[in-house]
């Protein structure tokens, strides 16, 4: 009884403090900021399939992503970056808390620009995070890596383009084009004028 009681006091806190750093920190931008980095272009689709199976992300506002795959299917907000982390200065979604992710996936989400000076530094990077998301890329740069940890029910989802000395790239070693399929739709936030 005491251990249980134990659970319900560390849940009830963790809820009491998520409430007291949720109202009292900034609100999130709704929009990039002018220098925000996005991979994703308006109506841009993209399939890939790697070893976790096949994820779809699809571009729905400058912001705003739907990503799905097996049975799960959802539009997550993204949040812009102020400042560029780890070479990023797109957006991304942290993942809501643990405890809130009960029944659904937490999605760990990056749409996010990388410049690099040289291949080489490409290589370092490709290889250095591919346990984790299993990148699949097109030649140009697009990379898209699908990641899952059922430990903590967690989905690992990032869309980058890369960039050498400012470039698209023209080959990159290891790439799989027929890994990503990537379509363009009209986008749905800009309105038709007759």
């Amino acid at each position: 009884m005491e251990l249980t009681c134990m659970k319900i006091n560390k849940i009830l806190l963790s809820i009491f403090i998520t409430f007291n750093l949720v109202s009292c920190g900034e609100s999130v931008p709704t929009e990039p900021y002018l220098y925000t980095e996005l991979a994703m272009e308006p109506g841009m689709h993209i399939e890939a399939t790697n070893k976790n199976g096949t994820v779809s992300i699809e571009y729905i506002e400058p912001l705003k992503r739907r990503y799905q795959w097996d049975d799960f299917d959802e539009e997550r907000d993204l949040i812009p970056r102020k400042t560029r982390f780890m070479g990023k200065l797109g957006a991304y979604d942290p993942a809501d808390a643990y405890i809130w992710e009960v029944f659904t996936p937490r999605i760990v989400a990056n749409d996010s620009q990388l410049h690099f000076d040289s291949m080489n530094d490409i290589d370092k990077w490709l290889y250095q995070s591919s346990l984790v998301y299993y990148w699949v890329y097109t030649d140009d740069g697009l990379v898209v890596g699908f990641g899952k940890k059922p430990s903590r029910n967690q989905v690992n989802i990032g869309v980058y383009q890369l960039y050498l000395n400012g470039e698209k790239p023209t080959k990159l070693k290891g790439s799989r084009p027929e890994n990503i399929k990537i379509t363009k739709r009209p986008n749905k936030s800009v309105k038709q004028t007759d």
